[in-house]
C-alpha cells in the first residue's frame, strides 16, 4: 500500500512539473523571421497583447501597426488567420519562443520568433545620415523610387512603382554601410539589402516571398519621378463616364446613375481584398468621405479571385472590416484579369487600385492608376494635397 501511495505521489509531482514547464504565450514584444527558399531571414517584430477576453498581435513597422485578432490558442499551439491576403500561421510554442509556418495558397515559409526583443535586425543602426533621401533603383526591368527617412535608431520608407508602393519598410545601416530593410504585412513579404557607397547603391538584392530574388542597381536622385499616375489609364473614344450595374453586398443592384450619386462628386474605386495597396487607398478614401461628406460619394468595385458571389463577398468583407469601409462595395462577379470585360469603357487599365474621379454632372474628370500610401512619406503627402485641391475645385464648379 505504501508503494502504491509513493508511486502515485511521484506521478502527480511529474504531471505538475510538466504542466509548470509547458511553454505559454507571453505578452510583450517579439522578434520574428520568415525563412526563404535560400534560408535568408526576413525579419519583423510584433507585440502580443493578452486580455481576459482577447489575444491580439500588432505587427509593427515604424509607426505603422497592423492588428491581427483571429487567433486561437489551443494548448501549446497557435492558429492565426491574417485579416487579409489569404495568409495564416500554424505555430508551436516552445521554451525558446515560437516555431511554425506561414501558409499561403502558393507556398509555405518556416517561421520562428523569440520573446522580449524589439530589434528587427540583430545589427544596430550604426552609420547615420547616409540612407535618407530619394534613390532611383532598377530591379531587372522594374524602375522604382526608394524614399527613405532616418532617425537615430532606424531607417524607414518604401519603394514606389507605377502600380503602387511596396508599403512599409524598416531597417538599419550597419557598421559596414550595408542597408537592410524588411516588410511584412501578411501580403508583402520583402527584404531589401544594399551596400551604400556615397551616392550609389551596390549589390542590391530584393527578396520577395519564399523564392523570388531580384538583383539591382541604384543611385541617389532627388529628382527621380514616376510616370504621371493620372496619364496611364483613360476612357475609350466616345465615352465620358462609366455605365455599370453591380450588386452590393446585400445583393441590391447599384448603378452610377442612381439618385444618391446625382449632383455629387463620385469616386469609383477599382479594388480587391487581395491587394495591399487597395487597403491603403480604402483608408484614404474613408478619410476623404468624412472630410467631404456633404459633397462626395465613393463606390468600390471589387474584383476578387473567385467570380462566385458568396465567395467574393466573403473576401470583400474582410477588406470592409479592416479598412472600416462604409461606402457601397459592389461585387462585380469578375476576377482581376477581367476588368476590361466588366468595364469596357476603360482604355489601358494597368493597376489595382485604380480610381476614377467623376464630377457633379457625371463626367469622368481624372483617372488615377495605382496608389502610393503613407509608407512613401512626402509622395503620399503630396498626393493628398493634390487630391483635396482638385476635389475643392470640383465642388466650386
Amino acid at each position: 500500500m505504501k508503494k502504491v501511495l509513493y508511486f502515485t505521489i511521484i506521478a502527480m509531482m511529474a504531471l505538475i512539473s510538466c504542466k509548470e514547464s509547458s511553454p505559454s504565450l507571453m505578452p510583450g514584444m517579439w522578434r520574428a523571421s520568415l525563412l526563404t527558399q535560400d534560408t535568408v531571414e526576413i525579419p519583423f517584430v510584433f507585440e502580443v497583447k493578452i486580455s481576459e477576453n482577447d489575444t491580439v498581435f500588432d505587427i509593427i513597422t515604424g509607426d505603422y501597426r497592423y492588428e491581427v485578432k483571429d487567433i486561437k490558442v489551443i494548448g501549446d499551439s497557435l492558429f492565426i488567420n491574417m485579416p487579409l491576403f489569404s495568409s495564416n500561421f500554424k505555430i508551436l510554442l516552445t521554451k525558446s519562443g515560437m516555431e511554425g509556418n506561414l501558409i499561403r495558397s502558393s507556398y509555405t515559409m518556416p517561421f520562428k520568433a523569440e520573446p522580449n526583443s524589439s530589434a528587427r535586425f540583430k545589427e544596430t543602426h550604426e552609420i547615420k545620415g547616409i540612407a535618407a533621401g530619394r534613390w532611383q533603383i532598377t530591379l531587372g526591368e522594374k524602375e522604382l523610387i526608394g524614399e527613405f527617412e532616418e532617425t537615430e535608431s532606424r531607417v524607414t520608407g518604401s519603394f514606389l512603382s507605377p502600380s503602387g508602393d511596396y508599403r512599409f519598410f524598416e531597417g538599419v545601416v550597419n557598421k559596414e554601410g550595408k542597408l537592410m530593410m524588411s516588410c511584412f504585412d501578411g501580403g508583402f513579404i520583402r527584404l531589401f539589402v544594399a551596400d551604400i557607397d556615397g551616392d550609389t547603391l551596390r549589390n542590391i538584392k530584393m527578396h520577395s516571398g519564399f523564392s523570388s530574388v531580384e538583383d539591382g542597381t541604384g543611385f541617389r536622385n532627388p529628382n527621380a519621378a514616376l510616370p504621371d499616375a493620372y496619364s496611364v489609364t483613360g476612357l475609350k473614344k466616345g465615352y465620358t463616364t462609366l455605365g455599370f450595374t453591380f450588386p452590393d453586398m446585400d445583393g441590391n443592384p447599384v448603378s452610377l446613375s442612381d439618385e444618391r450619386f446625382k449632383d455629387k462628386i463620385t469616386v469609383v474605386q477599382i479594388s480587391g481584398s487581395w491587394c495591399p495597396n487597395c487597403l491603403d487607398e480604402s483608408r484614404f478614401l474613408m478619410e476623404m468621405l468624412q472630410k467631404y461628406s456633404a459633397h462626395m460619394e465613393v463606390i468600390c468595385l471589387t474584383f476578387e479571385r473567385s467570380d462566385d458571389f458568396e465567395k467574393a463577398k466573403t473576401e470583400a468583407k474582410k477588406l470592409v472590416d479592416v479598412a472600416g469601409i462604409t461606402y457601397p462595395v459592389l461585387i462585380t462577379g469578375h476576377t482581376p484579369a477581367n476588368v476590361k470585360i466588366a468595364l469596357p469603357e476603360l482604355d489601358n487599365f494597368r493597376a489595382f487600385p485604380t480610381s476614377l474621379i467623376i464630377d457633379k454632372k457625371g463626367k469622368v474628370r481624372k483617372i488615377h492608376s495605382g496608389f502610393s500610401g503613407p509608407g512613401t512619406g512626402v509622395h503620399y503627402r503630396n498626393f493628398v494635397s493634390e487630391f483635396t485641391s482638385f476635389v475643392d475645385s470640383l465642388i466650386a464648379e
